[in-house]
């Protein structure tokens, strides 16, 4: 989903729901330094006649190459990616809140026809 896309997916749902948050957070990985920022997550928690919803949108670079070294006396091997500069991925993904649990639960995209 495109950035043009998903301003006018806010657009359309802010003119006719109620917006509870709208956020954007950092992606963080794990690396031998501590954590680095890989990416964003854009959130936005609307109240619809559904129940809550809320809508992530990652964006984090392409993946260009994995290398994986491995090494005989660790007894194991580590996993290097090499990243984009300039080309990034984007997946949009969707969860509704379900009372009983009290957590967010993902909504299934392949039963929408």
């Amino acid at each position: 989903m495109t950035d043009e896309k998903w301003l006018d997916l806010k657009y359309s749902i802010k003119e006719k729901f109620e917006i509870l948050e709208d956020k954007t957070e950092d992606l963080m990985i794990d690396v031998d330094e501590g954590q680095k920022k890989l990416g964003t997550v854009d959130v936005l928690i609307c109240q619809t006649p559904m129940g809550r919803i809320k809508l992530e949108r990652t964006n984090k670079p392409v993946v260009l190459d994995k290398k994986v070294q491995y090494h005989r006396r660790k007894e194991g091997s580590k996993v290097e990616y090499i990243y984009s500069d300039t080309e990034w991925t984007h997946r949009l993904d969707a969860y509704k809140w379900n009372e009983q649990d009290d957590d967010w639960e993902k909504i299934d995209a392949s039963n929408f026809q």
